[in-house]
């Protein structure tokens, strides 16, 4: 019998349990925000000028000019005039975005009635076909820190997620060379949703080999913005956190066809990798292409030991588009991804192959006036098929005791398993004087199944199925995943307005409907899991709210404050897995799935303080988190399937297979991020984070918390524009990493030492249309292990990272 009074094999609707004086400060905030006495609200004014070339004078059409905190702009006319209506008075950022031109923001203050006049000027620059932009974003959704794409332009990843750790408070999980899995402070897997071009995306294996964003090459790749709480609730369910990728192409110049090709070796590694991208516009067509081709070998530590790491990964991109009218469009996208032989030193198994379909058909409406201002629907798909061998691991061959005495014959195991992922979503942006308004509502379906094939392969006899892998009445032990289905509808409402000229609120709403069911599941895993077959599906409403508040203390300093829930149904694993290895522990034990477990719930408050001045920026964050119905895990007495799974002793008990539970967790942290440009051309970054989390139902330390750290980078960029040579620039970086002693010893996770890396980046353009980069990452070859890494599950080690990698690319525009 539950704690709330129902059995668990009674399949129920249930309202999450949220926390009492939480829930009630959220109503009444929103509240308030409602029923502000219409006397109290402020007149509107308008901005209006004119954006030209900073070189020729001339007018630029079609440049994209937005207030940054209002989701509210227009485009330039042919002869480089805006004009925004409707804007609340106050003080503002207004951003110029122009393909070819570097952006440029201003500040501008409103005056009730009255028509404030801005010019902007934006420099040109070459089309930037490779850099990445990764960037931060407050509670209210508005850019505040990161890096931009001139400090990384060339990233040199084989997987996006690597890209994450150059941001304070966000690492991710290394379990091979690709499928780097994001952990934002402290949260991971589906506690953080991952949009690609708007698509939620997903792994296809139960051991998360791949990460949601790992089957998008990264030369596809323009940003990556990172929601770090419950306030991304308009981007889809269940989003503790978020992570959206805008891909290139999104928007192409008006020309028929440009682009770039690349190509880049990185020693150590040995990685060499080729892209080429292109895309333009003819007439109301718009079209953009990528290909891309990787392969990589074993690295070395900084310790000289040699680490598994074979890859090949093929990708191919396209997007085709109409405009139907001045304000409408059509495109449809479509990508191939193939990644094969992939060595997961980090796993029990290694990844055979990785097959990935991606579709998406988008409609968009945009305007500068009246009311409907924006509508936005889309429908996606996602195929991923997924092939795991023991091959090349110690399994593979007949274990043997000491003395040299055959224990255990060869073993030949797998898991074949498929993703099949459909989702849709239609939003509507208005425009109601001085409220903005955001309503809409999506759907999200995802089917997983994956099988565990295991035979015994004594020499000079045909591989069997041994009897440990089969059951009393012939069932074979060989569900992974069940054929599981879980499916998410919501909607949502997002209002934000301004009070007084320095005073904006955004509040948004979510209501979420999630079922989750399984096929097929065996005899044994029912009775381990206590239900019976009928009672197999969950379903769950989940409401969400966040509210916002950003003052702005004078034209330089800003103040927000953040608060919010957000819930996410259990995974697959956590509601069907049949005594599986789980990813989020370092134990190979194995773990058994419970149909009844409830959803998880965060909520969260944020602190926000941001400064910025012409040669200087500085941003700094604190927060703290409490998650209720914590996904943890427990002892128990199930048998084991397989006779390797380790023993583990939990507080004097002996166990080899544990079961997902409900718990509580709390979460605390704080960044800091601060740009100066120092006298030119130096620039200087410092960034630094300290989290902490506590899983109190094992009343230990969270697992995945990453140890404080601090970065010093430092930039020479001299404004040189010559016939031969241009944006050349030198960069260093010293990171600092503190040895993180609190570890979650329930789930294996080892302590891990301190450590000091330096990384040296260097380029320019050549000739008009080359461009050269050569960095050195980690230049003092140090050993080290990044905490959050997985072990090796037959030694017991920690992954380290590569010692010194050399890497040179090269790369033309045209």
């Amino acid at each position: 019998m539950r704690a709330d009074g129902l059995s668990a094999h009674q399949t129920t609707w249930r309202t999450l349990p949220m926390d009492h004086y939480v829930t009630s400060s959220l109503v009444s905030l929103i509240t308030i925000f409602l029923i502000i006495p219409s006397a109290a609200a402020q007149s509107t004014g308008t901005i209006a000028g004119r954006v030209t070339d900073a070189e020729s004078g001339a007018p630029l059409p079609g440049v994209n000019v937005v207030l940054a905190d209002r989701d509210r702009g227009a485009a330039t006319d042919p002869e480089g005039r805006f004009r925004v209506t409707e804007v609340p008075v106050g003080t503002h950022q207004v951003t110029a975005r122009f393909v070819g031109y570097q952006s440029t923001t201003r500040t501008v203050r409103v005056s009730a009635g009255s028509t404030t006049t801005l010019e902007m000027t934006l420099a040109p620059e070459a089309v930037d076909m490779t850099g990445i932009q990764v960037t931060a974003l407050r509670p209210n959704v508005q850019p505040s820190g990161g890096l931009t794409s001139e400090q990384i332009r060339k990233a040199e990843v084989a997987d996006p997620g690597a890209l994450l750790r150059d941001l304070p408070g966000i690492n991710s999980v290394r379990r091979g060379p690709m499928g780097l899995d994001p952990n934002v402070r402290g949260l991971s897997e589906t506690e953080v949703g991952v949009y690609i071009g708007g698509m939620r995306t997903f792994p296809a294996g139960p051991a998360r080999m791949d990460s949601p964003m790992s089957h998008v090459d990264p030369s596809t790749i323009s940003s990556i913005d990172v929601v770090k709480g419950p306030y991304a609730l308009t981007r889809g369910p269940g989003n503790m956190s978020a992570i959206e990728v805008t891909q290139r192409g999104e928007d192409p110049p008006r020309t028929p066809l440009t682009g770039s090709l690349r190509t880049g070796f990185d020693s150590n590694r040995e990685s060499v990798e080729t892209t080429g991208f292109v895309m333009g516009r003819q007439g109301k067509w718009f079209y953009s292409a990528n290909g891309a081709w990787r392969t990589g070998n074993d690295y070395e530590a900084g310790n000289g030991e040699t680490i598994p790491a074979d890859f090949t990964s093929g990708e191919g991109r396209g997007r085709v588009g109409v405009e139907l009218s001045p304000h409408s469009t059509l495109s449809l996208t479509g990508s191939y991804q193939d990644q094969r032989d992939i060595d997961y030193p980090g796993r029990l198994l290694n990844a055979e192959f990785f097959e990935t379909g991606m579709g998406q058909l988008k409609y968009e409406f945009a305007r500068d006036a009246g009311t409907l201002r924006s509508v936005t629907v889309r429908t996606s798909a996602q195929q991923t098929l997924h092939g795991m061998t023991n091959e090349d691991k110690p399994t593979f061959e007949a274990g043997r005791d000491e003395d040299g005495n055959t224990v255990r014959p060869p073993l030949r195991i797998g898991v074949d398993s498929e993703l099949q992922n459909v989702s849709a979503r239609a939003a509507a942006d208005l425009a109601l004087g001085v409220w903005d308004l955001t309503v809409g509502g999506d759907v999200v379906h995802t089917f997983r199944d994956a099988e565990r094939p295991l035979r015994a392969a004594p020499p000079g006899r045909e591989p069997f199925i041994p009897p440990f892998y089969r059951t009393d009445d012939g069932e074979i032990l060989d569900e992974a995943w069940p054929g599981v289905t879980i499916t998410q509808e919501g909607v949502f409402t997002k209002a934000s307005r301004a009070l007084g000229k320095r005073l904006t609120l955004t509040g948004t709403v979510r209501l979420d409907l999630a079922q989750s069911d399984a096929n097929d599941p065996t005899q044994p895993f029912l009775e381990n899991a206590g239900v019976p077959e009928g009672d197999l599906d969950q379903n769950d409403v989940m409401p969400s709210g966040a509210m916002t508040a950003s003052l702005a203390l004078t034209e330089q300093w800003t103040l927000s404050l953040g608060g919010g829930t957000g819930a996410r149904p259990p995974n697959a694993s956590e509601h069907y897995a049949d005594r599986f290895p789980a990813s989020k522990s370092q134990t190979s034990a194995e773990f058994q799935g419970i149909p009844s477990l409830g959803p998880e719930r965060s909520t969260q408050g944020d602190l926000w303080i941001e400064g910025r001045g012409q040669a200087w920026s500085l941003s700094i964050n604190a927060f703290a988190r409490h998650v209720d119905d914590y996904i943890t895990l427990a002892p128990t007495d199930i048998e084991k399937i397989l006779p390797l799974s380790p023993r583990r002793v939990i507080n004097g008990d002996t166990t080899s297979v544990f079961k997902y539970i409900n718990g509580e967790a709390d979460f605390y942290g704080a960044e800091v991020d601060a740009t100066v440009s120092l006298a030119e051309p130096w620039t200087a970054r410092v960034t630094g984070s300290w989290l902490r989390g506590d899983d109190e139902t094992l009343d230990e330390p969270a697992f995945g918390v990453s140890p404080p750290s601090t970065s010093l980078g430092l930039q020479w960029a001299p404004r040189l524009r010559t016939r031969f040579a241009s944006d050349v620039f030198v960069e260093g970086t010293l990171s600092l990493v503190a040895e993180q002693d609190r570890v979650a010893t329930t789930r294996g996770e080892a302590a891990t030492d301190g450590y000091t890396t330096v990384d040296l980046r260097a380029g320019a353009d050549l000739l008009g249309s080359l461009t050269l980069e050569v960095s050195v990452e980690n230049l003092l070859d140090t050993e080290y292990v990044n905490h959050l890494n997985a072990k090796n599950p037959f030694s017991g080690q920690p992954l380290p990272e590569p010692g010194r990698v050399v890497s040179t690319t090269l790369s033309v525009q045209f």
